[in-house]
């Protein structure tokens, strides 16, 4: 398995960049363009670790987490994105709908990250993402007539797709080959051959990656979970008030289904219960807030908390850590004025 090293102080177009880090937050940003958040979902402190190689617009990365996450972006319309595990999916997962991660003898799974409505993953623990970024029109430039309008298919709205196995495979040992030989040697992209033949070898993978899927998506296209919908009708009517406190009961209520439809969905879309979900987006809203807020206990109240004890116990059972040592964090010292 590939591994992250440590950070690295230099980014450049044509670099070899790896960065880790403890907040969620952070970790969102290091994909630059990308315009995305994350929210974390499972317990336990975070850890986050990236490394990405730019040759000349294309972009190739690595990207792993530790925890349960929910990430949601948008990409630029002139840039085609798609991506796949390093290892097999091992626990709750779900890209844009579509949980039928499990390939058979003759295909495999990777996501298409672009489109003008953008991506939503919720992800597993532990998971390591491999990826490419490469523009649009150049990409089709490579392609033949019959395969341009293939891609455009495929390529236009985030989705998990089915491809061959040999081409995930083939795809998922390149970005690894990759990656490898480059933690190893950064230098090499100091060399313009060799930045060009890596370049076209990601952009061949891409293009044969993405015409494999639009056959192979023809036959049986991976369909969204039936409950994918309640849980994102549920989740638009939390969004509507993000900081005033929703409860089950509320939601029941709005959408008009039983406690126990709504339990089902959420436990088969994300694999918690929506109290659960509930808890974690408010303590998320609070962690953001923790940023700007003068105190922890203003932080707390602005997302409903009202007993800081019992705030403070279920942040820490979240993030791995009391909300006052992340105030203090966040502002480089340990004032002691966080309460």
């Amino acid at each position: 398995m590939f591994t992250l090293s440590a950070p690295s102080s230099l980014v450049r177009p044509t670099a070899v960049h790896q960065a880790a880090t403890r907040d969620i937050d952070e970790q969102a940003a290091l994909l630059t363009g990308w315009n995305q958040s994350y929210a974390q979902l499972s317990a336990g402190a975070f850890e986050g670790r990236i490394a990405e190689a730019w040759l000349d617009g294309v972009h190739l990365f690595v990207e792993g987490t530790s925890r349960r996450l929910h990430q949601h972006g948008a990409l630029p319309g002139d840039r085609l994105a798609l991506g796949l595990p390093l290892a097999p999916v091992v626990g709750p997962a779900v890209f844009c709908g579509a949980s039928d991660w499990a390939g058979d003898v003759r295909t495999g799974r990777f996501c298409t990250f672009s489109g003008a409505q953008g991506f939503e993953f919720f992800t597993p623990e532990g998971l390591q993402m491999a990826g490419m970024e490469i523009d649009r029109d150049e990409l089709m430039r490579l392609a033949t007539p019959d395969e341009q309008a293939l891609i455009a298919r495929v390529g236009s709205t985030a989705a998990l797709h089915r491809a061959s196995h040999d081409r995930v495979n083939g795809l998922r040992d390149f970005m690894r080959g990759a990656f490898e030989m480059l933690a190893r040697e950064p230098g090499l992209l100091d060399n313009p051959a060799v930045r060009s033949q890596l370049r076209h070898a990601a952009q061949s993978n891409a293009l044969e990656m993405l015409v494999s899927a639009a056959h192979a998506d023809e036959e049986a296209p991976v369909a969204p979970q039936r409950h994918w919908a309640l849980v994102q009708q549920a989740r638009a009517q939390v969004s509507q008030d993000p900081e005033t406190p929703v409860t089950v009961a509320a939601l029941c209520a709005g959408l008009r289904v039983s406690r126990r439809t709504l339990q089902a969905a959420f436990q088969d879309v994300l694999g918690m219960a929506p109290a659960a979900y509930l808890r974690a987006e408010r303590l998320a809203g609070a962690r953001r807030a923790l940023r700007e807020a003068p105190t922890v206990t203003e932080a707390a109240a602005q997302w409903g908390f009202w007993h800081f004890g019992h705030f403070a116990q279920d942040y820490r059972r979240l993030f791995g850590e009391l909300p006052s040592q992340t105030w203090r964090r966040l502002r480089g010292g340990s004032d002691t004025t966080a309460h």
